[in-house]
């Protein structure tokens, strides 16, 4: 081998090992990226208050109880020494009165008892407390555009549970589920004394209920809630 020779084998083995450095060092210099990182978000949750709802009759509890004009008497003085063919204002709404901006789905229950608070009877029994005889001598205008009842089997029971028809936002006031309770002009002398002696009067025990909006796909997913909630009352 001559010394020429040699000097090329040289050169052609530094190319080769210069060339395996260049890809060692382009894979390195490949690893070596540039970073960062942001500084922290703190996403914080909190819950709300409890949603918040109030039951009003200004029908039945405004108005001037010392007014000559009976007219302007509130309804629970107007409910005095009924006669028949007596109109009676009585119009339960429901205010969402809740300050977290939540919206609600709400109901009334109603409870129909005698002039002590008792419950009438489901039955026609030797009481004489019928349910079915006192609605049958009184009428109610029900408001059945924005309220409908829970159970369409309720209509002639005791105890009803109307619900409303549509979502309730913080502030709003739902438009009464009745306006008013008329006694029948058709109510006899013995039916009156039935009302006036025997069960000593009527009342119908109001009380609402709400739970929250966004929870329930529709109305119907939302009553067994509500009937839930009155339940617990």
């Amino acid at each position: 081998m001559t010394v020429m020779t040699a000097i090329k084998k040289d050169k052609k083995r530094f190319a080769v090992l210069s060339l395996l450095l260049a890809l060692v060092v382009a894979a390195g210099l490949t690893a070596a990226y540039l970073f960062t990182k942001t500084e922290p978000l703190t996403n914080e949750f909190t819950f709300a208050e409890n949603i918040d709802a109030k039951l009003t009759e200004p029908g039945w509890t405004d108005g001037d109880p010392d007014s000559d004009d009976p007219n302007d008497w509130p309804g629970w003085k107007q409910a005095q020494n009924l006669v028949p063919g007596k109109v009676v204002p009585k119009d339960p709404q429901i205010t969402n009165t809740s300050e977290n901006g939540v919206s609600e789905w709400v109901a009334i229950r109603l409870v129909f008892t005698d002039g002590d608070s008792v419950p009438l009877s489901g039955t026609d029994d030797a009481a004489d407390r019928y349910i079915g005889k006192l609605l049958s001598l009184i009428e109610i205008d029900w408001n059945t555009a924005d309220w409908q009842l829970a159970d369409p089997a309720m209509a002639d029971k005791v105890t009803q549970v109307w619900a409303y028809k549509y979502e309730l936002v913080p502030d709003e006031t739902t438009p009464p589920l009745f306006n008013t309770v008329t006694i029948k002009d058709s109510v006899t002398p013995a039916e009156l004394a039935w009302l006036r002696d025997h069960l000593g009067g009527f009342n119908i025990v109001l009380q609402g209920a709400a739970v929250q909006y966004e929870v329930f796909e529709n109305l119907a997913a939302a009553i067994p809630a509500l009937l839930d909630v009155l339940a617990q009352a």
